[in-house]
């Protein structure tokens, strides 16, 4: 979002050139007694000064808007991450467990097919994540 100083200058300056404009017309009409004219003129200028303050506010909202969406984005993004995270650390512990079971005396080639196991279960983990990016 832009700098909130800046936008009201430029929605103030937009304002005075609308005064401006209507100060030369009345100028222009200073020898006209018609009164009907001053307040047509006067009311043109209003609804233009409110429609200049409704289209910023328009936009002033779908900035929010925009901003809101993005941060809800960040956050499902931030959320998913640390699933994905959380499934790696519970496969770390299924091995760790796994592999405490399994004495030193017991056969090496099972204790491998559980790291390899825990390996594959990982790197799909680890895939999903790369999607997600």
């Amino acid at each position: 979002m832009a700098n909130y100083a800046e936008k009201e200058a430029k929605l103030v300056e937009k304002i005075g050139k609308e005064m401006d404009k209507l100060d030369v017309t009345l100028g222009k009409m200073e020898d006209t007694d018609s009164k009907i004219k001053h307040f047509f003129e006067q009311e043109k200028a209003l609804h233009e000064v409110k429609s200049i303050i409704r289209k910023e506010n328009k936009i002033e909202k779908e900035e929010q808007k925009a901003h809101d969406k993005a941060v809800e984005d960040a956050e499902n993004w931030i959320d998913k991450e640390d699933s994905l995270v959380y499934q790696i650390n519970t496969e770390v512990d299924k091995l760790e467990k796994t592999l405490d079971k399994i004495d030193s005396d017991e056969n090496k080639v099972k204790s491998y097919l559980e790291q390899k196991k825990a390996i594959h279960e990982i790197k799909k983990i680890v895939k999903k994540t790369e999607e997600l990016g």
